[in-house]
Parts: C-alpha cells; structure tokens; sequence
C-alpha cells in the first residue's frame, strides 16, 4: 500500500521536483561523458544534423536550443556544418570545464576561510595594517 506524499513528509510537488533534478543531473553526466569521446561525438553530430535538415523539411518545429544551432549552421557551407558544429560543442565543454574548475576553486577557498588557519590576515601585509582601516605607506 502506497503511503500519500505528505504523510512522507513533503509536498507531492517537491517531491517529484526532487526526482526529475536527479534524473536531470545523471542524465547530463551521462552526456558529458559521452561527448568525450570522439567517435560517439561524430555520430551525434551526423544525427543532429540529419534530424534538423528533415524537420525543416517537413516543416516541423525544432526544439528551442536546436534552432539556434541551427540558424548558426544555416549559415556555414554544408560540407564544413559537421566540423563547426563539433567545435562549438568542444568549446562549450571548455567553459563548462572552467566554471567547474572556477567552483572548487571557490569552494576550496571558503573551506580555508571557516578552517580558522590563515588568522585573517592577507599576506604581504604588515600584522596592524587591516586594523587601521587601510594600508600603511611607507615614508
């Protein structure tokens, strides 16, 4: 017998929110993953590319991100579409790389913050310097 959301402890909204970030999340590790490697790249490229051209072909919508890739693609040679659209993904991943790295690097330096070791003092700077309100000039 199923037990009703509240009774669980939440709201049935929350829960199925929680649920689909999960799903979300592993489904787009999944994805980054499977963009590393060359070969299943190339075919997904080669599968993008055929499905835009027959959705234009029979007059279907695409997708909200799929249609700007394709008014960029719409703009390039058709023999070259595949390669530029295997470095706008490659570039895409980089960023993402970067605001990754970008985030432990925050986290790290907050961590060493609430540890209590660097005493609150910046270093190359004189012990009383941040207590005078300001940087001491030499004379």
């Amino acid at each position: 017998m199923k037990q009703s959301a509240t009774k669980q402890g939440g709201s049935p909204d929350r829960q199925g929110a929680g649920k689909a970030r999960k799903k979300r999340r592993l489904r787009d590790a999944i994805g980054r993953k499977f963009m590393t490697v060359p070969l299943l790249r190339r075919w997904y490229i080669r599968r993008m590319l055929k499905y835009i051209d027959k959705s234009r072909e029979k007059g279907r919508p695409l997708p909200e991100g799929l249609t700007e890739v394709a008014r960029y693609l719409s703009r390039v040679p058709k023999y070259d579409r595949a390669k530029k659209f295997e470095e706008a993904i490659k570039a895409n991943q980089e960023v993402e790389d970067a605001q990754a790295m970008g985030r432990e690097l925050r986290r790290a330096t907050s961590r060493q913050r609430k540890s209590g070791k660097s005493g609150g003092y910046r270093p190359g700077l004189p012990p009383g310097a941040l207590k005078q309100g300001g940087r001491t000039r030499p004379r």
